[in-house]
């Protein structure tokens, strides 16, 4: 073999191998590359997932709250928090308490005379009243007692009763210590009449002599 022949022979064995060895690493890149973009892929669903997950953990009710800084819902705009309002109503009675007030002529009786209204009140239920005529104050007084009831509670309203269960009185209580006249003897007034608790309680002994009543 002439040496012209074998240079021939020699570079067609180069070119061929030159070629087989592109072919090949075009592959191996090939190869690599969707690879390495499944990883990145991959990688990046990770990322976003576990960012997602933080940030809901940071707003889940059940986060451990550190102690510090407002924890409390948002208020709408314009709404202030209240402060507490400290109410005191009017109760059934823990003990017996005596009401005292002038109340003028009820009735369209021209001759009707203004009254001193003594009332005393009793845990049982029981009431006791007396009435003094202004006009003759040592004569004609009334002495009556019977039971009373709660009719309601906001605020709290009480009904006279007498013996009979006829009405005598109504009343509301304005504050533990203040009565207002609803009614008095099937009259309603026209104007706001109050009877006011006394420091002493008054037993009304003359109304106390007739029989005690069992006021349920």
């Amino acid at each position: 073999m002439s040496c012209s022949s074998l240079f021939i022979k020699n570079s067609r064995s180069k070119a061929l191998g030159a070629t087989l060895l592109a072919f090949f690493l075009a592959g191996c890149a090939q190869q690599q590359t969707a690879g390495y973009y499944d990883v990145q892929r991959d990688t990046t669903s990770a990322d976003a997932r576990q960012q997602a997950q933080g940030r809901n953990s940071a707003q889940a009710p059940s986060q451990i709250q550190l102690g510090f800084g407002d924890n409390q819902p948002a208020r709408p705009i314009g709404q202030e928090p209240q402060e507490t309002e400290v109410v005191i109503k009017a109760r059934p009675l823990a003990e017996a308490r005596t009401f005292l007030g002038t109340v003028p002529c009820l009735s369209t009786d021209s001759n009707c005379s203004a009254t001193r209204i003594t009332l005393t009140l009793a845990p049982s239920g029981e009431w006791r009243s007396r009435t003094v005529f202004l006009d003759a104050p040592g004569q004609n007084n009334i002495a009556q007692q019977g039971c009373w009831d709660v009719i309601g509670t906001q605020p709290l309203r009480i009904i006279l009763r007498l013996k009979n269960q006829a009405g005598m009185a109504n009343l509301t209580f304005v504050n533990d210590n203040v009565l207002r006249i609803n009614m008095m003897n099937d009259i309603r007034p026209m104007l706001d009449h109050h009877l006011t608790r006394q420091a002493d309680v008054d037993a009304i002994d003359e109304a106390g002599s007739k029989t005690p009543l069992q006021c349920d």
